[in-house]
């Protein structure tokens, strides 16, 4: 980019003169005369008050991304931050020296991306995601941070770390990736867009689980006498998945999770395939994460004599293939749940010849799971080896299919169990990689602040 300014301008004044209105600048900042800053048309670079650049540095602001840095950060010798989508810098952030930022990577050169074969470097596109640095968090010398990763507020990352992975907050991590290496008591820092999962539920009563509701039952300051009646004044989904939310947003307190539970009392895989149908039509949900559980009202209706209602296998496997096709066009993460084996609900012989059949739909379960490259929780065994141990086998369900507290508590183990062996919110923590124009639009509105006129 030619320089059209004189020399003797200061570093602020040149840069307001070379780029107008893409270059918003806070109050008090310290560049360096050596600062290069380019912001190609579309781009957008807000440096909020007292920034300090050191020497040898370069931004780079591609078409249409934008690049925002907060009030108070520092940023140390030939550091390198460039982006295609959007990198923001927390308030009090620290990048020390020779830190790079890249927001894209060059994409694979493959036969779809690079159809005409053209030896050139750019030839195959590129791929983004946001990079988001919370307020307070340091970066140490010759780090590197990858697209899509989120650094959590007062994270320390040591130096030479190739940070890969979302980082939490009051954590330090280094290493080549970076990974956690210890925990601490961070001072409070804003949380500016924090990272929210969508987590949908799909299934039956299982994940449903209705239970009534009296306010008062739940006022520890105000329970009921003994003896006394209250009326239900309403319905509250509790049961595995309640506890799960709970569990993740206990674990994960620097993370939103927006839970959606479709689960419906007696439904089939007819049904849930129309729920599932009918969420994305008019919702039209992005999902992190979906677990799916479907069968067990398929089999069971058969048994009650309510065959119109009863759903062979090959229709089973259809409607579920379906379901995984639909859902793994806008669905990160899919985990199948088998379903639980009937307990004590008839005959020792009729139950035995239920879950027989029962076995043979999760069978066909984890075989869509695995073609559809869905993780399978198989809770089975599980749940067999619990009601033999227990010394009760009727006191996993209440009734022979819906649990209870302690049947909900071995599923609820299970999908922990499943999630922490796969490392599941750790990896989706991260802004999923899209071609680069499906990210800027994807990801405009987390930047949509930080530009001229709001846009």
């Amino acid at each position: 980019m030619t320089r059209t300014t004189p020399p003797d301008q200061s570093t602020t004044a040149r840069l307001r003169a070379e780029h107008g209105s893409a270059l918003t600048l806070g109050e008090d900042c310290d560049l360096p005369d050596d600062l290069v800053v380019e912001i190609s048309p579309g781009g957008q670079l807000t440096l909020g008050d007292r920034v300090s650049v050191r020497r040898g540095s370069t931004i780079q602001v591609h078409p249409g991304a934008t690049v925002a840095i907060g009030d108070d950060v520092a940023i140390g010798e030939h550091t390198f931050i460039s982006a295609m989508v959007g990198i923001s810098i927390g308030a009090g952030a620290a990048l020390s020296n020779m830190v790079d930022l890249h927001d894209h990577n060059h994409r694979p050169r493959t036969v779809s991306n690079a159809p005409d074969g053209e030896l050139v470097p750019w030839a195959s596109g590129f791929e983004g995601a946001p990079i988001v640095i919370e307020p307070g968090a340091i970066l140490s010398n010759k780090t590197t941070v990858t697209a899509g990763v989120r650094v959590g507020a007062n994270a320390l990352v040591g130096a030479n770390a190739v940070v890969s992975r979302s980082i939490a907050p009051d954590t330090v991590a280094a290493g080549v990736p970076a990974l956690p290496r210890r925990t601490f008591d961070g001072v409070p820092a804003p949380r500016e867009d924090p990272r929210t999962l969508t987590v949908g539920f799909f299934g039956t009563s299982i994940m449903e689980h209705l239970e009534a509701v009296n306010a008062q039952m739940t006022a520890q300051a105000d329970l009921p006498e003994i003896g006394s009646k209250v009326t239900v004044e309403g319905w509250s989904q509790r049961g595995w998945v309640h506890r799960l939310a709970l569990s993740l947003r206990a674990t994960w307190p620097h993370i939103g999770f927006d839970i959606k539970n479709h689960g419906e009392g007696g439904a089939t895989s007819r049904d849930i395939v129309g729920i599932v149908e009918g969420d994305r039509a008019t919702n039209g949900t992005d999902y992190d994460l979906v677990f799916l559980g479907v069968g067990i009202n398929d089999v069971w209706r058969r048994f009650q004599n309510r065959t119109s209602e009863a759903v062979e296998l090959d229709e089973y496997t259809r409607h579920l293939t379906g379901m995984l096709d639909q859902l793994s066009g806008y669905a990160r993460r899919i985990v199948v749940v088998s379903e639980t084996p009937f307990g004590p609900i008839e005959d020792p012989e009729t139950v035995t010849a239920m879950n027989a059949e029962l076995a043979r739909y999760n069978a066909a379960a984890a075989q869509a799971a695995a073609a559809h490259g869905a993780l399978f929780l198989d809770v089975w065994g599980p749940f067999t080896t619990a009601a033999r141990l227990g010394g009760h086998p009727a006191g996993l369900w209440s009734d022979g299919v819906h649990l209870t507290e302690l049947g909900d508590t071995v599923l609820l183990q299970q999908a922990e169990r499943l999630l922490a062996e796969h490392r599941i919110v750790e990896k989706l923590q991260d802004y999923p990689l899209l071609e680069r124009h499906a990210a800027l639009t994807a990801y405009g509105p987390m930047f949509a602040r930080y530009r001229t006129g709001g846009v």
